[in-house]
């Protein structure tokens, strides 16, 4: 993936920012946070952009079907994905940091 990270444009696409998030639930009576499993492993690699993570191995060579850890704006494309998924709710009642949910 080194190859495809040198390529590849960097998405500044901004997390959360920790004293907004931290203001919202100060005070709370009750808090509670979750934390999604394996979170970048949930999102689907586009079947036209897959071609871009082959790699080869003894046993034949393979494609990533979600996205891996190793990829350059992996944090990005997950927070904006959180972003969307929780957008009626943030900054209301729920935080969202990566795959952590407050």
């Amino acid at each position: 993936l080194r190859n495809l990270n040198r390529a590849s444009l960097k998405d500044n696409y901004p997390l959360q920012n920790m004293e907004n998030m931290l203001q919202l639930v100060t005070g709370s009576e009750l808090l509670s946070t979750l934390d999604g499993f394996s979170g970048y492993n949930q999102v689907v690699v586009k079947e036209s952009e897959r071609f871009k993570t082959t790699f080869t191995t003894p046993l034949g060579t393979y494609v990533y079907v979600r996205m891996h850890f190793h990829l350059m704006n992996v944090g990005a494309t997950f927070q904006r994905a959180m972003d969307v998924a929780f957008s009626g709710y943030i900054n209301d009642f729920i935080a969202v940091y990566q795959d952590d949910v407050t």
